[in-house]
């Protein structure tokens, strides 16, 4: 794999003008699948280019807002380091907090119990 292609790729979707930020609570159902399917594209490149697995993501991670929410909040980081008046550092405390992001979303994959093959609904409280 060529990491010029990688790298091709991942700018081919963003960054936009300004970081990308979405309030998942203020959609409406036709707002949230064009959001999801554009989170998806970026969700593709960062599971190949950090290696991240089904312990991390799972496939069925559309199906769970905490996940979603990470990832979103880690998309739209990204798209800031690589913004015009980004600092220098910006991609470094990118990575500093993927490291973060990572573990917690192995914690909530891990509570999900989905697996690469089955997904698990979520229960509610109360």
């Amino acid at each position: 794999m060529n990491p010029d292609d990688d790298l091709a790729r991942a700018l081919a979707f963003g960054p936009p003008t300004d970081p990308y930020v979405v309030c998942w609570r203020d959609l409406d159902l036709t707002s949230t699948s064009e959001e999801l399917e554009r989170l998806a594209d970026w969700v593709t490149w960062a599971v190949t280019r950090y290696n991240l697995d089904h312990k991390v993501i799972p496939p069925c991670w559309p199906h769970h807002g905490a996940i979603v929410e990470e990832l979103s909040a880690l998309r739209t980081f990204w798209e800031s380091c690589y913004q015009p008046d980004a600092a220098p550092s910006d991609p470094l405390a990118f990575h500093r907090d993927l490291t973060l992001a990572v573990r917690r979303l192995r914690d909530w994959s891990s509570l999900l119990g989905c697996t690469r093959t089955a997904h698990r609904p979520e229960t509610t409280n109360g």
